[in-house]
């Protein structure tokens, strides 16, 4: 299974539309053309460190940003709502990379959410373990091994 962020993103939105069914999900943030109410998905920075056995701890800081309309005077509630939604389901939430139908559950860590500049930061981070993709072949046929002598 491959780790993308566009799979991160879909898995996301795929988890969370269920319970906020008029948000719109964005990949990264948009100047026009965004329907709102809107969530989109910010990277806030990335470690990776290397571990044993040629596997790496990925580990990312991640921001959902959830916006409504601004005109509105219930504009703090509906932020408290959204919250209280993403608490609720983000604890741990199933990551499909969208090939071969295989999935997995990530776990979050150091959740946290604000309102600030209009919108509702909703904070996480991940640790991911990966390892590089292998192309070699590891193991082959003695059907297929031809010895020539010269």
């Amino acid at each position: 299974m491959k780790f993308t962020m566009r799979g991160l993103t879909r898995s996301l939105a795929g988890c969370l539309a269920p319970h906020l069914p008029n948000a719109a999900f964005y990949d990264n943030p948009n100047q026009q053309g965004t329907r709102l109410p809107a969530m989109f998905l910010q990277r806030t920075r990335a470690k990776i460190t290397m571990k044993m056995g040629g596997r790496f701890l990925r580990r990312l800081g991640l921001d959902l940003v959830y916006l409504v309309d601004y005109n509105q005077v219930d504009m703090d509630d509906q932020y408290t709502r959204a919250a209280d939604i993403l608490d609720e389901r983000l604890e741990t939430f199933p990551y499909s990379d969208g090939e071969g139908g295989r999935s997995a559950i990530l776990r979050t860590y150091e959740r946290s959410w604000s309102i600030r500049d209009d919108a509702l930061h909703y904070k996480f981070d991940l640790n991911i373990w990966v390892s590089p993709e292998e192309d070699a072949v590891l193991m082959g046929s003695i059907q297929s091994y031809n010895e020539e002598v010269s």
